[in-house]
């Protein structure tokens, strides 16, 4: 009878974890060199087709220790140029929407709203 009660514990366990992790809000790190363009666009987007959490950052315009801090806390860091780099702890975080270099005029750039949304489609998270 014990034994039984413990398998159920477990098995109820196992459900309520489930559940919790189905309800996980993903944590994107977008990234471009200053974070005001194609950072920008990618977070918009996946914060709505993801529900996620995306936050846009600059290379070039943030420092080193909150860059860290953004690594460590995102589960996924999307680089937007095949120029950037990131520590090498953080690499299997990543992943390379290489959009090119900022070379759409902002805001909102309607070329680039529809290159980052065939790049979300053709790469799920």
């Amino acid at each position: 009878m014990k034994q039984t009660v413990i398998a159920d514990d477990e098995k109820l366990y196992q459900i309520k974890a489930k559940e919790m992790n189905k309800d996980k809000v993903i944590k994107i790190l977008t990234v471009c060199d200053q974070g005001n363009n194609r950072a920008v666009q990618f977070a918009h987007l996946l914060k709505y087709k993801y529900k996620a959490d995306a936050i846009p950052v600059g290379l070039d315009t943030t420092s080193k220790e909150t860059l860290d801090m953004l690594y460590t806390w995102a589960d996924y860091i999307i680089l937007t140029d095949k120029t950037q780099k990131v520590p090498g702890e953080y690499t299997s975080k990543v992943k390379l929407w290489d959009v090119g270099e900022d070379r759409y005029p902002r805001p909102f750039n309607p070329v680039l709203l529809v290159i980052a949304k065939k790049m979300i489609e053709d790469n799920p998270l």
